[in-house]
C-alpha cells in the first residue's frame, strides 16, 4: 500500500531517512516490520502479521481507522482512502 500522510514527525523522520530519532529506541524494530508489511500488501485485507499485532479497526468516535500494536499501549493507527494509508500516526491512545 503507498503510503499518503504521517502525522508524528518522528515516524516521517525514520520512513524518509532511517532516522529513529523520535522513537523509543525498543520500539524501532517492530515499527520497521509494521511498516514493510504495511508498503507490501496490495490492500488491507491481505495484511497479515503475528497476532500480537492484533490489526482492527477502531470504534466510537475513532470509527474506521486501523491499529496496529506495537507495545504495551503504544499504537500505530492509520486510515485506508482510496487503497492507501492515509494519516499514519504513532500513539498512545489508551
Amino acid at each position: 500500500m503507498k503510503l499518503r500522510s504521517v502525522r508524528h514527525k518522528g515516524l516521517q523522520r525514520f520512513i524518509e531517512n532511517d532516522d529513529a530519532r523520535g522513537i523509543r529506541p525498543d520500539l524501532v524494530g517492530r515499527i520497521r516490520r509494521m511498516l514493510t508489511a504495511l508498503h507490501s500488501v496490495d490492500g488491507i485485507e491481505r495484511l497479515q502479521g503475528p497476532p500480537g499485532w492484533r490489526l482492527h479497526q477502531l470504534s466510537g468516535d475513532r470509527a474506521g481507522t486501523w491499529s496496529l500494536s506495537v507495545s504495551g499501549n503504544w499504537r500505530l493507527t492509520f486510515d485506508v482512502v482510496d487503497g492507501e494509508v492515509a494519516n499514519l500516526d504513532l500513539e498512545d491512545y489508551h
